[in-house]
């Protein structure tokens, strides 16, 4: 539908954008993307005939840009760009109405019927019909954008040009815009070329992707080009994570400030205090810590502050997220476990292994019916360094392989393990641990301190219980 062909040009005899080579296909929503000064505008006016093209070409469903007049690319393209500026003190109604102008005829251009039916359809969708009779110029930026759009739409184009189309709208109407736009593209065909600045918005609503650098393409391709942490980092000199969406197959990016968020660290096992009584134990750390969990409360990939585990007599028939509220501990920020178990045997150990600081809470339920059976097993494992994804989930295993060991060591009954809690958590500073893969001594050295946590709650429960190991 669009192809540029070996494209240069820019304000003067030098180029700023050069050999720029694309192909755009009908229905497709291609997002142009690249940090200030990269072109993107420059780009988009060339294409948009609004700055002279010094070599190279481009092409319009087959027919070059240059060959076409004026009202034959008005009759098949639509442009939204940043410029606001009205001359008149049009109201809303009438700016939309000269999206109508190419398909007009007569001398008078006057409205038809069908006119006036799409003009008041995009202005249904577009959410401006109550301003239909506002003048332009007493709209805000935002309800500017969406009448342009609005205008663009009642040209019934089949491309439509956008230069930051979010540009002044709020998180609302930016997704109401685009999901309008995807539902365009999708039902009625519509081609859309967008520049836009926010990277996660793009990969969202974009399937396919150019990032521009310094006048030239560093890379064409699909949403997943945004993966690439190192080319993200060299085009906006940012550093940048990238994670997948929860929902969506699409890749959502992490933009790192270069400022610490902890001035002064302070080493884990002198960040926290423990608040202790017959119906819980609370550990509350200064700072959130990183935190893999399967936690009634406090579940997945998040930063928390709060870990609780709670006599479950004492939750009753409410939901952990309420007896945390009734304490004053905001859920959002707690791993909270509902435990059989007396609150008095949790163990928790505090050791430093090849001198990182570690501290294991361990909570044991124990089936009074059966002999040597646990009924539960919950693990806390907290670590003073920065753990990426993969250490994360490789320590989570480690407390599950030692759980599993200790039981066969003490030949215990099965271990109901759907009602289990493993909670890793890091304080994400730097030191040794950072600059290190997780090997096989430190996960020998985690497994060997779960081993002897377990065992001591394990003998303080059974005994308690009369039964010997």
């Amino acid at each position: 539908m669009i192809k540029v062909d070996r494209l240069a040009g820019g304000y003067g005899k030098k180029p700023i954008v050069k050999d720029i080579s694309l192909d755009i296909k009908q229905g497709e929503f291609f997002a142009l993307l690249g940090p200030n000064g990269s072109g993107k505008t420059t780009l988009f006016k060339l294409i948009t005939g609004q700055l002279p093209v010094i070599s190279g070409d481009i092409f319009i469903d087959g027919k070059a840009m240059s060959k076409l007049t004026k009202l034959e690319k008005a009759k098949k393209v639509a442009v939204l760009s940043q410029e606001v500026q009205m001359t008149f003190d049009y109201t809303v109604e009438e700016i939309i109405s000269l999206g109508r102008y190419p398909h007009q005829k007569g001398m008078l251009k006057t409205l038809s019927a069908y006119d006036r039916e799409v003009i008041d359809a995009v202005m249904e969708i577009s959410k401006v019909e109550r301003y239909r009779k506002t003048q332009f110029r007493l709209l805000s930026g935002g309800e500017k954008q969406r009448v342009l759009l609005a205008k663009a739409l009642a040209q019934e184009p089949e491309i439509l040009l956008l230069d930051e189309p979010t540009n002044h709208l709020d998180i609302k109407h930016t997704f109401q815009m685009l999901d309008l736009l995807k539902e365009w593209q999708q039902t009625k065909g519509l081609t859309i070329f967008a520049i836009l600045h926010d990277l996660n918005v793009a990969s969202l609503y974009a399937d396919r992707v150019a990032l521009l650098y310094e006048g030239s393409f560093l890379e064409v391709g699909d949403v997943n080009t945004l993966r690439k942490e190192e080319q993200l980092k060299k085009v906006y000199e940012v550093e940048v994570k990238t994670q997948a969406h929860p929902l969506v197959p699409k890749p959502q990016l992490h933009l790192t400030p270069t400022h610490s968020y902890s001035a002064d660290p302070t080493p884990l096992l002198d960040s926290f205090q423990v608040e202790r009584n017959e119906s819980s134990v609370h550990l509350r750390f200064e700072q959130p810590l990183r935190t893999l969990s399967n936690a009634d409360v406090g579940e997945g990939v998040q930063w928390l502050q709060h870990f609780c585990l709670v006599a479950s007599h004492s939750v009753g028939e409410k939901s952990p997220s309420a007896w945390l509220g009734n304490y004053g501990i905001p859920s959002e920020q707690a791993a909270a476990i509902a435990t059989t178990g007396n609150i008095e045997d949790v163990v928790l150990i505090e050791q430093r292994l090849m001198g990182i600081q570690l501290m294991i809470v361990v909570a044991i339920e124990v089936d009074v019916h059966k002999y040597k059976s646990l009924d539960g097993v919950h693990l806390l494992l907290f670590v003073d360094g920065h753990l990426q994804d993969k250490a994360l989930f490789d320590c989570y295993m480690t407390v599950i392989e030692a759980k599993v060991k200790v039981c066969q060591q003490l030949n215990l009954q099965s271990v109901h393990s759907a009602r289990d809690v493993v909670v890793i958590a890091a304080n994400q500073q730097e030191n040794q641990l950072g600059h290190r893969e997780y090997k096989d001594d430190m996960r020998k050295g985690i497994e060997q301190l779960i081993t002897t946590a377990m065992i001591e709650a394990i003998e303080k429960k059974f005994i308690k219980n009369g039964i010997m190991l």
